[in-house]
């Protein structure tokens, strides 16, 4: 697989796609991100729309679904009043004002499943060391790390808002301006 990049909106998906849509894609359609930026909401969900006109196979390994899920619940919390936010996470968490919250996340999260096939990660095939000591060294995110060799593993492209994903070894389709 070679670095190629794809404006999501001029993208012509295909049958032949198959394709790994990032946790931060997910959030942008289907959580609070997609209120603050309406505009790439809207871009996304068109091509999530177009993806499977097209047929094209949209994957979903649990390392997206788990970051959807928790960065969705830190995002609410984040967003929470100086006055009313508990000094932890998990005690918001663990509360009875997470209750609707986590139902509303986990509404979410059954629209994502149900759009998309499971794959296995394939994490006892990867380089763990040398993953971690990239991460170490300040050069990348680790859960990127295992996204790219999903992709470059399975010859999925990866649909991303992710800007740290410029200079992977993946096709990238992306709305994301700092890639152009």
């Amino acid at each position: 697989m070679s670095n190629q990049l794809h404006s999501i909106s001029s993208y012509r998906f295909s049958q032949t796609d198959v394709l790994l849509f990032d946790t931060n894609v997910w959030l942008y359609i289907y959580g609070p991100m997609g209120e603050q930026y309406p505009r790439y909401r809207a871009t996304y969900t068109l091509a999530l729309i177009r993806s499977r006109a097209a047929k094209a196979r949209i994957l979903l390994d649990v390392l997206v679904l788990s970051e959807f899920i928790n960065a969705y619940a830190r995002f609410i919390y984040n967003q929470l009043p100086a006055a009313t936010k508990p000094a932890e996470f998990k005690t918001f968490r663990k509360s009875a004002d997470f209750q609707p919250i986590g139902e509303e996340i986990a509404r979410q999260s059954e629209k994502v499943i149900e759009r998309c096939e499971l794959i296995e990660s394939g994490f006892t095939r990867v380089n763990l060391r040398e993953m971690i000591g990239d991460y170490a060294a300040g050069q990348c995110d680790f859960n990127d790390q295992i996204l790219v060799e999903l992709c470059k593993a399975n010859e999925l492209k990866l649909v991303t808002h992710d800007s740290d994903f410029k200079n992977a070894d993946v096709t990238v389709i992306t709305a994301n301006p700092r890639y152009f």
